[in-house]
């Protein structure tokens, strides 16, 4: 009697055979996925080392564009930003005042 009460249908030596068979196909298949993620993380790597290169080109296409007026221009403000003005405080100028009520005066006219 065998193992759960089964008769051993073959000898031990030809399951330790057929184990190790199995256990080889298992491992190139391991090899293979290892090899794999490898192939993945050395593109990944390539990948950043593509990116920085596009990078450097487009910077070069538009320096030639801008005619290096680009390469002038800061990598990063560093002045504050304005305050914004509250929306009330904005007033029109005189002239602009004057403007509008020539052209309310232009409607009125038209519409009558």
């Amino acid at each position: 009697m065998g193992l759960f009460g089964k008769t051993q249908e073959k000898p031990p030596k030809d399951l330790i055979n057929e184990w190790s068979i199995k256990i080889r196909k298992e491992m190139r298949v391991i090899d293979r996925q290892i090899q794999m993620l490898e192939d993945v993380f050395e593109n990944a790597e390539d990948g950043e080392e593509m990116e920085e290169a596009a990078e450097a080109e487009v910077d070069r296409i538009l320096f030639e564009i801008t005619a290096g007026a680009l390469g002038k221009a800061p990598s990063k403000v560093t002045d504050a930003l304005p305050e914004p003005e509250p929306a009330g405080a904005t007033a029109a100028s005189e002239d602009e005042e004057e403007d509008i009520e020539e052209m309310q005066s232009r409607l009125a006219a038209l519409r009558s």
